[in-house]
Formats: C-alpha cells, sequence, structure tokens
C-alpha cells in the first residue's frame, strides 16, 4: 500500500467511525448492542426534560426506512431508570438516516414517539433529553467540520477535535459510555495505518505488531469483521453465479444456503439501501464535476462543493461522502487541486 493510499484508507475508516455513528444507506458499522457492558446500577447522568414531540411521527416512513426493523435499544437499570449508552444512538441514528428525505421535525418527532412506546414517562424524559443534547452535538459537529482549517487538518487531529467536542456536549463520563469503545476502536485502526505506513518494518515483525492490535480490538468488533470477510467471500460466489448467468433467485438461494433465510432477507433489503446511497452519490459526483468543470479559484470550489455536501447530505452521510472525495483525490488526481489535504 502506498503512503497515500494508507491515508486515504484511514480517512475512510474514521470517517465510519468517528461517531456520528451511521455507516450510510441504512449500515451501522458499530459493535453490536448485545456485547455492550450490562447497564450499571448508578444513576445515569441527569439530562434536562424536553418539550412534547411534534405531530407526524405517524406519517408513512421514507423509502430508505421501508421495511426495515428500528435498530438499537434503550436500557434501563434495575430501578427502571433510562442509561444512556451507544445502544441509544444506534436508535436514533437509525430515524436521523432519512435526514434529507422528510424534515428534521418529523424525524424527531419520530423519535420520540418510540422513546414513548417503549419507556414509562420518566425513563422517556430521560430518553428525550440525551435525543436533544445528541441533536445539539450533531449541529455542532456539522458547523465543526465546516471549518476549512479543520477541514485541512490531518486524520489523527480531525479525531481528536471530535473526541473533544463530544466531552465539551456531553461531558467526560457520559461521552465515554457513548463513545469510549468506538474511539477505541479508531484509535486502534489509526496506529494500524501506522504500522502499515513505517517505512524499512520487517515484514515479520510488521505482521506481528498488526496481530497484536487486532487482538486489542473488542471481540464484537472483531467478530464483525470476520462477517464482513465472510460477506466478502459470498460476493465473490455471487459474482461467479452471475457470470454463470445465474438469476436472483439463485443468488437469494446461495445466500440462504450460507447464511439462513432471515440473513439472506437482510442482505437483499441491504442491496436496495446501498442502491438507493450510489444513486444518490452518483448525482452528488456529477453536480461536484460540473463545479470542477468550471475552473474556480481553490477557495470558491471548496465553499461550493462544501454548500453542496450541506445540501445532499446529513452529517454523518457528509462525513462518508468527504471520505469517499478523498479516496477519489488519491486515487485519481485531476486538474482541480483537492480541497482537503
Amino acid at each position: 500500500m502506498t503512503r497515500g493510499r494508507a491515508a486515504a484508507a484511514a480517512v475512510a475508516l474514521l470517517a465510519l467511525a468517528i461517531g456520528l455513528a451511521l455507516a450510510l444507506a441504512g449500515e451501522r458499522q458499530a459493535a453490536p448492542v448485545s456485547a455492550a457492558a450490562p447497564p450499571p446500577a448508578a444513576a445515569p447522568t441527569p439530562l434536562v426534560a424536553t418539550e412534547a414531540a411534534p405531530s407526524g411521527s405517524a406519517a408513512p416512513l421514507p423509502d430508505s426506512l421501508a421495511g426495515t426493523h428500528v435498530d438499537g435499544d434503550l436500557r434501563l437499570d434495575a430501578q427502571g431508570r433510562f442509561v444512556p449508552g451507544p445502544e441509544a444512538l444506534v436508535l436514533f441514528d437509525y430515524f436521523l438516516s432519512a435526514t434529507g428525505e422528510e424534515p428534521d421535525e418529523r424525524i424527531r418527532a419520530r423519535i420520540v414517539a418510540e422513546i414513548r412506546r417503549r419507556l414509562a414517562p420518566d425513563a422517556a424524559r430521560d430518553a428525550e433529553a440525551l435525543l436533544e443534547r445528541y441533536l445539539d452535538y450533531r449541529d455542532a459537529a456539522r458547523a465543526l467540520f465546516a471549518d476549512e482549517r479543520l477541514a485541512s487538518a490531518d486524520v489523527e487531529r480531525r479525531f481528536q477535535r471530535i473526541r473533544e467536542l463530544r466531552r465539551e456536549a456531553f461531558g467526560a463520563e457520559l461521552a465515554a459510555a457513548l463513545f469510549g469503545e468506538e474511539e477505541r476502536v479508531v484509535a486502534i485502526d489509526l496506529e494500524r495505518q501506522r504500522v502499515l505506513q513505517q517505512r524499512g518494518l520487517d515484514p515479520a515483525e510488521r505482521a506481528r505488531r498488526l496481530a497484536g492490535l487486532e487482538e486489542q480490538l473488542p471481540e464484537a468488533v472483531r467478530a464483525a469483521r470476520r462477517e464482513a470477510t465472510a460477506v466478502v467471500d459470498l460476493r465473490a460466489a455471487e459474482a461467479e453465479l452471475r457470470a454463470a448467468g445465474a438469476g436472483s433467485a439463485a443468488i437469494q438461494a446461495e445466500r440462504e444456503r450460507r447464511f439462513g433465510r432471515e440473513a439472506a432477507e437482510r442482505l437483499a433489503a441491504l442491496d436496495a439501501r446501498r442502491s438507493a446511497w450510489d444513486e444518490r452519490v452518483a448525482a452528488y459526483r456529477s453536480e461536484r464535476d460540473a463545479l470542477r468543470a468550471e475552473d474556480l479559484p481553490d477557495d470558491e470550489y471548496a465553499r461550493r462543493v462544501s454548500e453542496l455536501r450541506a445540501a445532499r447530505f446529513a452529517e454523518p452521510e457528509r462525513l462518508r461522502i468527504e471520505a469517499l472525495d478523498r479516496v477519489d483525490d488519491a486515487s485519481a488526481p485531476t486538474s482541480q487541486a483537492p480541497i482537503e489535504e
């Protein structure tokens, strides 16, 4: 791997895990919620209650969520009090992934309705308060990454700044509870990139260090990566089937043989969400390339692209599209100078 490609890979890893938590087209890359530590007996960090939910939560689901199950969870301690944790953010992000498809207030109403459906009033108020703090944090993160000084910083500085923002928004203890495991995974992946880029390192020593870093990952993350490898193997098998003329029924049968009917159905739904995401990315790239063709000054081009991203993508999506743009720039230089290197 070249130094440029390794850096691009690190950026992509950060964009996937930096904590605005949602990989796009409906996929979340964090560890499964079931792997989270059991809820503590102590009361959660006090949160401020919010106003009643706006109307509109009963409207039909947007296309990207139709036919899917709500991800995440809302945990309680032994006394029935809400315990803020990463699984709650997964639930919030499930609905927030539809940002751009429907108004923000309707999305918020859906989340509040889900909270109130699951929790008793006192616990629901704390969960709604966490939601409000999380929405404020997302707005702050959006403003933070619109700052050209941070956009031009290296990936480790960007990671450090988002960690600082989380602690400003939630306090040290709650930020650790919400994002601690995710940040540990990102830190390990950044160290992995440093090992990959280290010149003159003996191959055996490089392999030993990489294996040691892999062992430091939470078991749930390692299991998820093993599952990802299994999916890669499946994709290769599917490609062979398609090359041989197999249709969708044969593909679905192969998925069921490997993973079972329920998992095969989830893969089919995932394919649909990915296809919708790919269409949105293609439309964005068409507009971005049109801006490149205008031969604008670098600062004007950067501003126009930033506005385009903000108009087409929510914050988690915008981080992802920035990472994809960086990979494009690293692999296929153009006459337009990269705007965020």
